[in-house]
């Protein structure tokens, strides 16, 4: 017996066993074409829910096929580790695998390989890359060498003889740092620290060498040594710290050196103190045996500038001896935690990463 569309009583007993009661069927809805509608779960935006996850399971599977394996890395790591020679860079591709690379090679990575602000120090270069990233300072060309090791794939760089005379930062404690105070030079003695216990870390500023040479012990931050700062652009730059003291210079004078052909300079701030690009200019004199050859300006918001010097053609000569100096001035030094490197170089070679 069908219960659709009819109704039933029931008397003294039922379905049910009760006296008495009723029991309506209700008849299902239909469309005017007489099928039953599909229910209200059964829409089209399922689908695309459904899509949608099985697009993100197969992105996962694509993501986790791209990621080099421990062995990958480590066994790129070990080949380079055994081919570097003293004049050669590291670098990694992108930038953001940056902790991976200092987690194999971090042993053969100076704060002079990290730190630098150019190539012209170096012979080689060696890139360890992955998903087909190129090192932003690396030649735009094929490199000379290149081996894969799993996922991720070792490239090397040959350039010309480096063409640098002298690091500047390199020479730092055998130059001579004054202090001007009312029109007269002071020396600042070079001296050695104890070791601290603290120091750098997150919001804890630019670590101050042992050795250094310290200009005012009631202004602490007046000193000049080699150091590590975080740019402007967040990059690692190993530089020679100077903060100004105002518009009397703070000078460093490299005694009776080779002066090559060109100068090369490179000059910011730490982050902290440039980010917010609201204080005042710096100025960086050059002079070379008490003649001026450059004279610039950084301001906020320049990063780590490069500043060059032509010396051959300001002297006429590029197999001259002399002194540089370089004086450093600020008309507001507050926060003005200026850091400059630089080299001297013979000439330029023909490629220049």
């Amino acid at each position: 017996m069908s219960f659709l569309g009819n109704e039933r009583e029931g008397s003294s007993s039922d379905n049910f066993g009760q006296t008495g009661s009723t029991f309506t069927a209700r008849p299902l809805q239909t469309t005017i074409s007489g099928r039953v509608p599909a229910p209200r779960w059964a829409s089209p935006w399922w689908l695309l829910f459904l899509g949608l996850a099985i697009a993100e399971v197969v992105a996962l599977g694509v993501r986790e096929h791209r990621v080099p394996t421990e062995s990958d890395w480590a066994g790129a790591a070990e080949f380079v580790r055994a081919k570097l020679a003293p004049k050669d860079a590291i670098a990694v591709a992108p930038d953001w695998a940056d902790p991976l690379l200092r987690l194999y090679l971090g042993d053969r990575i100076t704060t002079k390989i990290s730190g630098r602000s150019d190539l012209a120090g170096f012979d080689r270069l060696w890139v360890l890359s992955i998903r087909g990233k190129n090192a932003s300072d690396a030649p735009q060309r094929p490199p000379d060498f290149a081996q894969a090791f799993g996922r991720v794939r070792v490239e090397r760089f040959d350039f010309e003889p480096s063409r640098v005379i002298l690091d500047l930062a390199d020479a730092i404690n055998t130059a001579r740092v004054e202090k001007r105070t009312a029109g007269v030079d002071e020396v600042c003695a070079l001296r050695t620290f104890p070791p601290t216990v603290v120091q750098g870390g997150l919001g804890g500023g630019v670590i101050a060498p042992r050795q250094r040479f310290q200009c005012d012990f009631e202004r602490p931050w007046l000193w000049v040594g080699a150091t590590v700062i975080e740019s402007l652009d967040l990059s690692p730059r190993r530089c020679i710290w100077t903060h100004p003291q105002g518009t009397e210079p703070m000078s460093i004078t490299y005694p009776n050196i080779p002066l090559g052909a060109r100068l090369v300079l490179y000059g910011g701030l730490d982050y902290h103190d440039e980010r917010d690009r609201e204080k005042g200019p710096i100025g960086l004199r050059v002079l070379v045996s008490g003649r001026e050859v450059g004279n610039f300006v950084h301001r906020d918001g320049d990063g780590m500038a490069r500043y060059e010097v032509d010396i051959e053609s300001a002297l006429g000569n590029a197999d001259a001896r002399g002194d540089l100096r370089l004086e450093i001035t600020a008309p507001e030094p507050y926060r003005r935690s200026f850091c400059w490197t630089g080299s001297v170089q013979s000439g330029t070679r023909k490629e220049a990463p």
